[in-house]
């Protein structure tokens, strides 16, 4: 099977920044515009303070968007529908606050849509694949770690604000799945090897 790969990898995407400077920017200038038109007269100092303690409580609320996976969730969903109709057979998913991995062992292929470039769906050759590992801490999380490219895509398999011990029945859980995924993408980068 012929792969229509991408040629480069592209984690971020001009929506990710055309929403954070909309959403971090621009929406509190408009909100502080509109506070000061509703109390006329019209004072440019109270309109820049008001805009600067709006933008940074937008930044904020952003900042936990993103950590979260949330701010672009609705768009890797809308192009996640799309994953069906490609010509690949991906057998093993995971989807993470990093975006969705899709993998099909068989050709040797991967797909995936990350959280900050939502809009496409990228393909590539397993082969473009180095060091998958797991990394199991008890205090900096349980995922699994690829890199495409030389850019690093980390997966976590538990997501939790408790320290989490890698030998508690959870741990252990998160530790399995980042290990099984991590055997997905070694197979899937031997068998592109063959090809």
């Amino acid at each position: 099977m012929k792969v229509n790969e991408t040629t480069k990898f592209q984690r971020c995407g001009s929506l990710f920044f055309l929403l954070l400077a909309g959403l971090g920017i621009g929406l509190p200038f408009v909100l502080s515009l509109a506070a000061c038109l509703a109390h006329l007269p019209f004072r440019p100092d109270v309109f820049l303070s008001l805009g600067l303690v709006f933008m940074f409580i937008a930044w904020m609320f952003l900042a936990m968007l993103i950590g979260y996976g949330g701010l672009t969730a609705p768009f890797v969903k809308r192009t996640a529908k799309s994953v069906p109709k490609l010509p690949y057979n991906f057998n093993s998913s995971f989807k993470g606050r990093g975006g969705i991995l899709y993998i099909d062992v068989e050709h040797g292929v991967i797909g995936f849509i990350s959280a900050y470039n939502p809009l496409k769906v990228q393909i590539f050759s397993a082969s473009r694949l180095s060091k998958m590992r797991t990394i199991a801490s008890a205090w900096t999380g349980i995922r699994f770690v690829f890199y495409i490219d030389g850019k690093k895509i980390s997966m976590p398999t538990l997501l939790t604000n408790k320290v989490v011990s890698t030998k508690t029945g959870i741990g252990a859980e998160a530790v399995s799945k980042a290990d099984t995924f991590v055997e997905l993408l070694e197979a899937a980068k031997s068998q592109a090897g063959r090809r």
